[in-house]
C-alpha cells in the first residue's frame, strides 16, 4: 500500500495537467478543461468518506495524479472511440491503446495497472486483458489515475491505479438523457453507423437516495483512412458490428448523521454479430508486407462477447470511535469469449482450430479506517484489511479443421469442448497501515507497510497437450501459497506558495499468473515446484508541481526495478518469465490557463527506457514494445468564446523506435514508425437544459498503424491492422 493513500478532496485540473499545488485547487466546473487557475487559496472540502484509500485531507500526494470529472470526460469522449484510447491521449506514462477490445500492451509506466470500479477490482489472476473494455464510460462520474507502484489495494498496481467512480445517488431530483450517433468519414454508409441512448436519473426521498443508469449502444463497422473495412483482430478480438447494453443502480439509506448504507448493482453485456472474418491468407506472406484483410461470409455461432456484473454493499461511518470507517462487500461475475484461432501450430493447445472463453467470479471485502492520533489531527493512521476469493476456468470450443480450410477461414463448425484451464481458486488476505504526519505548512511525511498472503488450488485435469493422445494423462491437482511484505515512505515539501516537491519510495506487487502455468502444463507439472513467486517492484520517484500566474506545471522522474519479470508471449503462447527488470522514465506537463478563460493550451511528455536480464543470461537487453512505449507527446489548444461554447483541438504523437535484438524480429520486437493524430471536439450549451457536442477523431483521416499493430500480436499480418480513419461523433443531451 504505498504513498498513494492520500490525495486531497479537490476538483480536477485539466485532464492533461497534473494535480495542482494546494493553493491552486478549485471547485468543480462543468467545463473544467477551460477554467483558469485560481490565484487565491481555498479551504479544503470536507473529507469524502468512501472506500477509496487514495484520498487524504492531511497531506499532498507523493506521486503524480490525474483527475477527470464527469463533464470533462463526456467532452473528451467525443474525440476518442474507446475509454482505453481516451486515457492514452491524456495520461502521461500510459502507452497507446491497441485500438481493439483488448488492453494487452497498454501499460502504465511500463507495468500493469490496477483497475477499480467503486473499489471493486476488475483485474483477474488469469489476465484476460479486458479490464478497460468492461467499463461503460457513460456511467462514469470521475476517473482518478495514480501513477507509480502501489499496494494500497493489494495485487495488480505495479504501474499504478485507475480508480473509476460511477455516477452517484442522492441530491435533488435529476434526470438526463443523451443521444449519440457515430459514422466513419472515410467511407459513408449504413454499415459504419453507430448509435447510443443513455438515461440517468438520481434523487432522494427522506433518508433514501437512489440512482439509475441505462445505456444501449450499437457499434458499427470500422474503416481505415483509405476507406477499407478493418478486419477483425484474430488474437485479442474487437467489437465491430456489436450491440451492448448496460444497466446500473444504487440505493442508499442515511441511517443517521454519521452513518450511511448503500447497495449497488450493474450489468454490462457487449456481443458481436458480424458477417466478416479475417483472411488467413495474409499470414502466409512475410510479416510486415501485407495488411489484415476483411472477408465476408463468416459462419460463427458465438462471437466475441464481454459480460460484467458487479454487486456491492457499502457501509460508512464518519465517527466510529473517533475514526472514519468504510466497509465494502462485493461480488463480480465476469465472462468473455475470444475470437476463434487457428492453433494447429501451437502444441500446447492440442493442434486445434479453437475458441477460448473465460469465466470468473470473485467475492471480496474491504475495511478501511482513518484514525487521527493527535488532538490537532496532524497525525493520522489509515489502516484496514482486504479479502478476495477468485474462481476462474477457461473452456475451449474446437472446430472442424477441414471445414475451416475449405471455406478459406470462414466456417467454424463446432465439434466439441475441451478444458483449456481447469477451475482455479485463488484466495488472498491482506492487512495494511499507513501513517501520515504534517509537521507544518511546508513539510509532510508518510510511511506504511502491507502484508499479503495468498493461496491457489486446482484439481486433476486433462491438458490440451494430451487431448489427442490415445491414452491421455492427467495433470495432478495441487495447491501453492505465497506471501509478501510491502513498504513505502514519502515526503512533500512546499518551500513557497504554489510550489511543491516530493520524493517517495514505494513497493507494489503482482501475484503470479498461476492459470497461465496450469493451462500450458504437461502431465509432469508440479505446482509446488513451479516458479510462482509474486512480482515485487521497487519504485523510486521524485517530482515537482508548480504554478506561475496562469501556468500549471509538473515534472516526475521515476525508476522501478523488479527481480522477477511478468507475463510475456512467444510463438502465440503466453508464458510466465522470471527476468530481472529496470525501468527509467521522465514525465512532464504544462498547462496555460489565462484568467479570461477564452484560450487555453497545454501538453504532456513521457519518455521511458526499460532493460531486462533474462534467466541465466550474462547481459541485459531492451524490453519489448508491449512493455515500454516510445516517446509520447500530447498537446491541446482550447477556445471558449463565451460561457456556452467550448472547443478543443488535441494532438498525440508517438515516436519511432527499434525494439529488435541484433536486428532480428521476434514477438514484441520490431522496428516501429512514428505517428501523429489530431482530434477536434466542440460542445455548445443550447440553454439551461440542452447541450449538443461533436467531435472528429483522427481529424486528418490519417492512414497509420498503431504500436500494437506494428508489433503484430499474432506474429503475422493478420494482426497488422491500420487504425480507424476519421470518425464523427455527435451527441445531444437533455436535462429533465
Amino acid at each position: 500500500m504505498l504513498a498513494s493513500a492520500l490525495s486531497l478532496a479537490f476538483s480536477a485540473p485539466p485532464a492533461s495537467a497534473q494535480t495542482p499545488p494546494e493553493s491552486d485547487q478549485k471547485k468543480s466546473h462543468p467545463n473544467a478543461t477551460l477554467q483558469p487557475a485560481p490565484t487565491t487559496e481555498h479551504e479544503l472540502a470536507p473529507m469524502e468518506v468512501t472506500a477509496q484509500r487514495t484520498k487524504s485531507n492531511l497531506m499532498r500526494p507523493t506521486r503524480q495524479v490525474n483527475v477527470i470529472e464527469h463533464e470533462e470526460l463526456e467532452e473528451l469522449r467525443q474525440g476518442s472511440g474507446s475509454f482505453a484510447t481516451l486515457l492514452s491521449k491524456i495520461i502521461p506514462g500510459m502507452a497507446d491503446s491497441s485500438h481493439t477490445v483488448s488492453d494487452f500492451g497498454q501499460t502504465l509506466r511500463g507495468r500493469n495497472m490496477l483497475v477499480l470500479v467503486d473499489g471493486i477490482p476488475l483485474n483477474t489472476n488469469r489476465d484476460s486483458a479486458r479490464n478497460l473494455a468492461s467499463i461503460n464510460p457513460a456511467s462514469i462520474q470521475k476517473v482518478e489515475v495514480l501513477r507509480g507502484s502501489s499496494a494500497i489495494y493489494g495485487s495488480g498496481a505495479t504501474g499504478g491505479i485507475i480508480y473509476v467512480t460511477s455516477r452517484p445517488a442522492g441530491g435533488e431530483p435529476y434526470a438526463e438523457t443523451t443521444f449519440s450517433a457515430t459514422s466513419p468519414l472515410s467511407r459513408l454508409g449504413k454499415d459504419g453507423l453507430g448509435g447510443q441512448v443513455q438515461h440517468y436519473l438520481s434523487g432522494s426521498n427522506g433518508i433514501i437516495d437512489y440512482a439509475l443508469n441505462i445505456d444501449v449502444q450499437h457499434i458499427g463497422a470500422s474503416y481505415d483512412g483509405r476507406g477499407n473495412r478493418l478486419a477483425p483482430e484474430p488474437s485479442q478480438g474487437d467489437l465491430f458490428d456489436s450491440n451492448s447494453y448496460n444497466i446500473g443502480g444504487k440505493i442508499g439509506m442515511r441511517i443517521d448523521r454519521d452513518q450511511r448504507l448503500q447497495f449497488a448493482a450493474s450489468h454490462y453485456d457487449a456481443k458481436q454479430d458480424t458477417d466478416y472474418g479475417s483472411d488467413p491468407a495474409v499470414a502466409k506472406l512475410a510479416a510486415g508486407t501485407a495488411t489484415a484483410h476483411a472477408i465476408k461470409g463468416l459462419q460463427l455461432a458465438d462471437q466475441n462477447q464481454i459480460k460484467n456484473t458487479l454487486l456491492s454493499a457499502d457501509y460508512q461511518h464518519q465517527d466510529f470511535f473517533g475514526s472514519t470507517l468504510s466497509a465494502q462487500l462485493y461480488y463480480r461475475d465476469f465472462f468473455t469469449r475470444f475470437p476463434p484461432f487457428d492453433a494447429r501450430a501451437v502444441a500446447t493447445r492440442g493442434n486445434n482450430v479453437d475458441q477460448v472463453m473465460q469465466n470468473t467470479s470473485a467475492l471480496g471485502s474491504r475495511v478501511t479506517l482513518k484514525t487521527p492520533l493527535t488532538a490537532d489531527k496532524k497525525t493520522q493512521l489509515t489502516w484496514g484489511m482486504d479479502f478476495n476469493q477468485e474462481r476462474s476456468d477457461m473452456p475451449l470450443d474446437i472446430f472442424n479443421a477441414a471445414a475451416y480450410d475449405a471455406s478459406g477461414g470462414l466456417a467454424f463448425n463446432k465439434i466439441g469442448t475441451l478444458t483449456y484451464m481447469p477451475s482455479l481458486t485463488t484466495r488472498s488476505i491482506g492487512a495494511f497501515g499507513q501513517l501520515q504526519h504534517k509537521f507544518n505548512q511546508q513539510w509532510s511525511l508518510e510511511g506504511g507497510v502491507r502484508y499479503e498472503r495468498a493461496n491457489a488450488r486446482f484439481n486433476d485435469f486433462i491438458p490440451l497437450s494430451q487431448s489427442r493422445a490415445a491414452n491421455p494423462q492427467a495433470v495432478k491437482g495441487g495447491s501453492v501459497s505465497y506471501g509478501s511484505w510491502l513498504l513505502n515512505v514519502g515526503a512533500t515539501y512546499a518551500p513557497v506558495k504554489r510550489q511543491e516537491f516530493y520524493a517517495s519510495f514505494s513497493q507494489g506487487f503482482q501475484l503470479p499468473d498461476i492459470g497461465l502455468q496450469i493451462r500450458n502444463a504437461t502431465p509432469r507439472f508440479d505446482i509446488a515446484s513451479s516458479n510462482l513467486e509474486p512480482v515485487t517492484t521497487d519504485n523510486y520517484e521524485m517530482g515537482w508541481r508548480g504554478a506561475f500566474d496562469n501556468v500549471l506545471t509538473s515534472m516526475a522522474v521515476f525508476y522501478t526495478t523488479s527481480r522477477l519479470g511478468d507475463v510475456q508471449s512467444f510463438n502465440n503462447g503466453l508464458i510466465l518469465t522470471r527476468t530481472s527488470e529496470k525501468i527509467l522514465g521522465v514525465e512532464g506537463s504544462l498547462d496555460y490557463l489565462p484568467d479570461d478563460s477564452v484560450w487555453g493550451a497545454g501538453g504532456t511528455m513521457t519518455w521511458m527506457r526499460g532493460r531486462e536480464l533474462p534467466q541465466n543470461a550474462v547481459s541485459d537487453q531492451v524490453m519489448t514494445g508491449y512493455r515500454i512505449p516510445p516517446l509520447k507527446l500530447t498537446s491541446y489548444i482550447q477556445y471558449k468564446p463565451n460561457s456556452r461554447w467550448s472547443n478543443r483541438l488535441q494532438a498525440t504523437y508517438f515516436a519511432a523506435r527499434d525494439y529488435r535484438l541484433n536486428g532480428q524480429n521476434s514477438f514484441g520486437r520490431r522496428e516501429v514508425g512514428s505517428y501523429t493524430t489530431l482530434d477536434l471536439i466542440s460542445r455548445y450549451q443550447l440553454g439551461k437544459k440542452d447541450t449538443i457536442s461533436g467531435g472528429v477523431e483522427n481529424l486528418l483521416n490519417r492512414y497509420y498503424y498503431p504500436l500494437y499493430s506494428q508489433l503484430m500480436r499474432n506474429s503475422n499480418n493478420t494482426s497488422r491492422l491500420p487504425a480507424p480513419g476519421a470518425l464523427l461523433k455527435v451527441s445531444y443531451s437533455h436535462v429533465w
